[in-house]
């Protein structure tokens, strides 16, 4: 399989400047707001939306012809609204209508609104990937292919600025795809050493050290908790931290940490069969961190990364961790077993322990498909953040905010400790102790986590159970995975 989400297949985006009335081999997709209508001199569009004043509810869709012409008006919403999520979802809305309909499309790149020309390319760049990504395709016996390969983006000058934007949303886009890639495979073939294959030709493609430790190495290590949720697999598991530095004179260093269960059972506390089939994505958040170092080695930050993935599979057998087993984790405190399926947290305690130890790393956030707590708190449109540090998380959720990532924060109180508090060790794996035994279950998750960040360390936990897939098609995106975390990552050490 090839690295990049789309390889060839990648959709040819370019810039054009040209006036609309020279558009006649492709359709011509203009943006229509709800208020403050933009006069293209098109006299079908000014007919139509004489005809039509309400047209301009965000995604809506209009064709029109001439004798000369194509045209494709899609809503834009309110203009007091359009934000970088807005561009991103415009341009993908648009290719995803014409996507088996056209070769090619013009599109005319909104102005006057409040996002600078660099940032409305590198959005529409982006959206136009996104939504042109086919999961399907791979799998499926009669698969219709897309007829649209060419994508012309409409702006008054094609300045530096600008096509920076464009080439910055084609990386990012080309990433978050293999996220969603690697997401979507089914766990027959995605394994935690088809996951190793894949970080490998990362590295070496991204000029990224890579760092392996096996089953064994982890456990003369001391990764207690990690080994302990393995060994129930007969398939090979993995450490993988890959390292990109390119800030020489600093020693800052970030951490991208996540959570890699290429197929979750539950393990002896066995999950229902109704929704099993989902568990393939239970490691979208290892996918994430690995995408986003590999943006951020692309994009030549001046920042210094460490990405750390735990990849394993959580299976029953007759080796497999039992309920009421004690493990000693990596930072040194004892783990009680309480539930076999609360193994996310068991694998990125030692992992987050292993950033700090191993590669100094000081400011952490993780990423997690963790609980089925957060989305009865959030649903499956938000992720959950709990942090140790109240500035350190409005930091993220500002820059997650602006470039259309959904986050919201969720209380992370000291009498939180308590749910968690074992007898005979150090912590339990879930919490117990409230009126009901999931009481809290994100917020448990996240405190156990916690329980192995050093002082001194800023640390986030993203739960993305609710975000990192989507089994509903939308306007601008198909089903499957989503990418989720990527783009704010990467924003947030740029």
């Amino acid at each position: 399989m090839c690295v990049r989400g789309y390889d060839s297949e990648r959709m040819k985006i370019q810039l054009g400047t040209k006036p609309l009335s020279e558009i006649k081999d492709s359709y011509l997709v203009l943006p229509i707001f709800e208020d403050n209508r933009e006069d293209y001199g098109q006299a079908t569009v000014k007919s139509f939306l004489a005809e039509n004043p309400k047209f301009g509810k965000l995604f809506e869709t209009q064709t029109l012809y001439s004798s000369d012409s194509k045209i494709l008006l899609i809503g834009a919403g309110g203009k007091d609204k359009f934000e970088f999520i807005t561009m991103q979802n415009l341009a993908g809305a648009a290719v995803r209508t014409l996507l088996r309909k056209s070769k090619s499309l013009s599109f005319v790149l909104p102005k006057q609104v409040e996002l600078s020309e660099s940032d409305r390319t590198y959005a529409a760049a982006m959206g136009v990937e996104i939504a042109a990504f086919d999961p399907t395709k791979d799998f499926k016996l009669k698969h219709e292919p897309a007829m649209l390969t060419n994508v012309e983006f409409l702006v008054d000058r094609a300045e530096k600025g600008i096509q920076e934007g464009l080439k910055k949303g084609q990386i990012m886009a080309d990433l978050i795809n293999l996220t969603r890639k690697l997401g979507d495979l089914p766990a027959n073939i995605m394994t935690p050493t088809y996951f190793l294959d894949i970080a490998k030709k990362i590295a070496k493609e991204n000029k990224l050290k890579i760092t392996v430790l096996d089953e064994k190495q982890a456990k003369k290590k001391g990764m207690g908790a990690f080994v302990g949720v393995a060994q129930g697999s007969e398939e090979p598991s993995y450490m993988i931290a890959l390292e990109y530095t390119g800030d020489m004179k600093s020693k800052d260093k970030w951490a991208f940490v996540g959570k890699g269960i290429t197929f979750d059972t539950g393990g002896l506390s066995i999950k229902p069969s109704s929704s099993m089939h989902e568990m393939k994505y239970d490691m979208c958040g290892a996918a994430a961190a690995m995408s986003a170092i590999a943006v951020v080695s692309k994009l030549d930050l001046k920042a210094n990364v460490v990405a750390i993935m735990a990849v394993t599979e959580n299976f029953p057998g007759g080796k497999a961790q039992r309920p009421g087993d004690i493990v000693k984790t990596y930072c040194g405190k004892f783990a009680e077993i309480l539930d076999t399926d609360a193994e996310g947290r068991l694998v990125l305690i030692d992992a987050v322990s292993y950033a700090q130890k191993d590669f100094k790393a000081k400011k952490i956030i993780d990423l997690a498909t963790l609980t089925g707590a957060i989305i009865v708190s959030l649903g499956d449109h938000i992720t959950g953040v709990f942090g140790n540090n109240p500035e350190f998380s409005k930091k993220f959720i500002e820059v997650s905010e602006k470039f259309g990532d959904k986050m919201w924060e969720m209380p992370m109180h000291e009498d939180f400790e308590e749910m968690i508090k074992s007898d005979i060790g150090d912590i339990t794996n879930i919490g117990h102790g409230g009126s009901h035994r999931s009481a809290a279950g994100s917020t448990t998750g996240a405190k156990f986590i916690e329980a192995g960040v050093e002082e001194g360390t800023d640390w986030i936990h993203l739960d993305i159970a609710g975000t990192a897939w989507d089994m509903k098609s939308k306007p601008y995106r198909g089903v499957g995975a989503t990418g989720v975390g990527v783009k704010t990552l990467v924003e947030l050490v740029s």
